[in-house]
C-alpha cells in the first residue's frame, strides 16, 4: 500500500472513531462519558484532522475564485473604447480605468470613434500623411500641400474631415484639365492626389507648393487610394496642436440607438467641450460611431486652438446617513439627489458647492454649443473662378498678317 492510500486510510478511521466517539446511533445524542484522549491529551487522529479541514477550505475558496474571476460582463458603453493622451498611442487612458490621480494629471484628448479600419492624420507642418491601422501599425507617404504665397494658392485648414468624393482620374474643372490621379477630396475641392509627370516629387515631404491640394507621389496615392473608402475620417492639424483626435471603435460594434444628424452634432460639441474644461470624467459622455455623412466639407472643429487642461477633474462622492432610515446614500458629483434635508449641514455646504460645479457644464443654448464646439468656420475655403482657356486665333484669309490672340498653354 502506498502512502497516499494509507493516509487515507489513517483519515478515514479517525474521522469514523471520531463521529462514533461524539454521537449516539439513534439520535445523535452527545453522550455524558468522558473523552478518550492519548498521554498529550488530544483525541486520537485529531491533529490530522486538524490539518486537513484549513485545507478543504482553502481548495473551495480557491475555486470560488476562479469561477468568479471567470465571469466577465462586457460593457460596450466603455469597454474597447479608448480615450487618447496627448503624447501617442502608447498614454491611451480608458475612463474605466481611472484608479488614482495620477491618472487624472494625464491631458486626455476627445476621441471621435470610426468603424472602418483606417483613418487618415495630415501633419501640415512635418508635411506628412500618416495611416493609422485597426491592428496598431502606422505608415506613412511624404506630401506636399496648399502654399497661400502662391497664385490662388490656400494653405491646408486644421480640422476634422472625412473622404467625400474618390475618382481615379479626375479633371479639374478650375487649373486646365489638369490630371488628378486617384483624386480623394475631404475639404471642399482639397484632397489627396497624384499629378502628371514626375517634376513635382521634389517638393514632397519638404515644403508646401500646390494650390490647396495635397499632392503625392504616384505609388503613394495609389496606395491611399486603395486603403481609404468614401467616409474614411481624416485629421488636419499643425504642430500638433489639436484637442481632438480619432480612435477605433470595438469590432463590428453597432451604436445603441440611430442617431439624428442634429444628436450626433451635439454630442460630438458636449464631449470635447467637457474634455477641454476638464469634466472628462465628471460629465455623462456617450460612446458612438459617428456617421462621416455628419461632417460636413468644411470639416469639424478639432480644438486646434485651444490647450488641454493639465488635470481633468475627479468625480468626488458624499457619504452619510439618513437619521429617518438610518440608510446609508451614496451622492455623486453633478447628480440631483431628491431628499438632502436630513443630512447635516456642512454636507449641505458641500452639496451647495457641487451645484456650483454643476453650473459650469451649462451653456446658453444648444445651437451655441454646436456652432462653437463643432463648426469648423476656418475650414471654409476661399473661392477662385476657373482660369478662362487662353485661345490662339488664326486668320483663314490669303494675307499673310493674322489676328492672334494669347499664345495657347
Amino acid at each position: 500500500m502506498d502512502e497516499n492510500n494509507l493516509n487515507k486510510d489513517l483519515l478515514g478511521d479517525s474521522l469514523d472513531k471520531h463521529l462514533s466517539d461524539d454521537f449516539s446511533e439513534e439520535g445523535n445524542i452527545l453522550h455524558d462519558e468522558p473523552d478518550h484522549t492519548s498521554h498529550h491529551g488530544e483525541a486520537p487522529g485529531g491533529k490530522l484532522f486538524s490539518i486537513f479541514l484549513p485545507g478543504v477550505l482553502v481548495v473551495f475558496l480557491l475555486a470560488g475564485f476562479a469561477n468568479d474571476t471567470g465571469k466577465k460582463t462586457v460593457s460596450y458603453k466603455t469597454d474597447g473604447f479608448i480615450e487618447t493622451g496627448l503624447d501617442d498611442t502608447t498614454s491611451r487612458i480608458s475612463k474605466n480605468t481611472l484608479v488614482s490621480a495620477s491618472d487624472l494629471r494625464k491631458p486626455v484628448m476627445d476621441t471621435v470613434y470610426t468603424d472602418k479600419d483606417v483613418w487618415y492624420e495630415l501633419r501640415v507642418s512635418e508635411q506628412r500623411v500618416y495611416q493609422h491601422w485597426r491592428d496598431g501599425h502606422t505608415r506613412s507617404f511624404p506630401v506636399s500641400t496648399g502654399n497661400k504665397f502662391i497664385s490662388k494658392g490656400v494653405e491646408a485648414r486644421p480640422g476634422l474631415f472625412a473622404i467625400f468624393y474618390r475618382n481615379e482620374h479626375h479633371k479639374s474643372s478650375q487649373f486646365d484639365d489638369a490630371s488628378l490621379f486617384h483624386f480623394q477630396t475631404f475639404n471642399q475641392g482639397i484632397g489627396f492626389h497624384s499629378l502628371s509627370g514626375t517634376g513635382y516629387y521634389g517638393n514632397l515631404g519638404v515644403r508646401p507648393s500646390s494650390h490647396g491640394c495635397i499632392r503625392m507621389s504616384h505609388d503613394d496615392a495609389r496606395q491611399m487610394y486603395k486603403d481609404a473608402e468614401m467616409g474614411t475620417l481624416v485629421l488636419v492639424h499643425y504642430d500638433g496642436k489639436y484637442a481632438r483626435t480619432v480612435g477605433f471603435a470595438p469590432k463590428d460594434f453597432k451604436n445603441g440607438k440611430e442617431y439624428t444628424k442634429e444628436e450626433q452634432k451635439k454630442m460630438l460639441a458636449e464631449n470635447l467641450y467637457n474634455v477641454l474644461n476638464g469634466n472628462y470624467y465628471v460629465a455623462e459622455r456617450e460612446y458612438f460611431v459617428v456617421d462621416p455623412k455628419v461632417i460636413p466639407v468644411t470639416g469639424v472643429y478639432d480644438g486646434y486652438d485651444k490647450k488641454l487642461p493639465k488635470t481633468q477633474k475627479m468625480p468626488a462622492r458624499l457619504y452619510y446617513f439618513k437619521s429617518d432610515g438610518d440608510k446609508l446614500v451614496l451622492r455623486n458629483d453633478f447628480e440631483t439627489i431628491g431628499d438632502e434635508t436630513t443630512a447635516e449641514s456642512e454636507f449641505k455646504l458641500v452639496a451647495a458647492s457641487n451645484k456650483d460645479k454643476a453650473n459650469d457644464l451649462t451653456y446658453s443654448s444648444d445651437e451655441d454649443l454646436v456652432k462653437k464646439y463643432f463648426s469648423n468656420p476656418i475650414g471654409i475655403l476661399p473661392y477662385f473662378p476657373p482660369t478662362p482657356k487662353r485661345t490662339t486665333y488664326i486668320s483663314t484669309s490669303s494675307s499673310s498678317e493674322s489676328n492672334s490672340g494669347d499664345d495657347g498653354e
